[in-house]
């Protein structure tokens, strides 16, 4: 079973892509920040991430960073496939460049788009 990991910190976002990923067949493991998210992948590897931008504790910039930084010492780390979604213009903010130069990246998706797109991304990406 594929596993999916969603970082966000609304509750509602969560609630929503754990249902959708999970009736989809997924296996889902959530966290509400970038701290949290490094940990649950301390526990075994995922097979995509959806990431959210801004997070207390750890935003989504800084979770990226130190995966990048991990996956140097943790192969199973290395290249997890992501998109990221966000509020904010990431062409004009410099998102843009931060994460499509990271392993792994796949694009960029606004805040509010239909988590059943997300899916199918996901999909193509893995293969299925």
């Amino acid at each position: 079973m594929r596993k999916v990991l969603i970082v966000d910190d609304e509750p509602s976002i969560v609630q929503l892509f754990r249902f959708i990923f999970e009736d989809a067949g997924y296996e889902v493991s959530t966290a509400g920040n970038g701290r949290e998210a490094l940990d649950s992948l301390a526990g075994g590897r995922v097979d995509f991430i959806v990431l959210d931008v801004a997070m207390p504790v750890m935003d989504g910039r800084e979770f990226i960073l130190e995966l990048g930084r991990r996956s140097a010492r943790d192969a199973s780390l290395s290249g997890i496939p992501f998109v990221v979604m966000t509020g904010e213009n990431f062409m004009e903010t410099g998102l843009n460049r931060t994460f499509a130069s990271s392993p792994g990246f796949v694009c960029f998706f606004p805040k509010m788009t239909p988590p059943e797109i997300i899916l199918e991304k996901a999909r193509e990406v893995l293969g299925g």
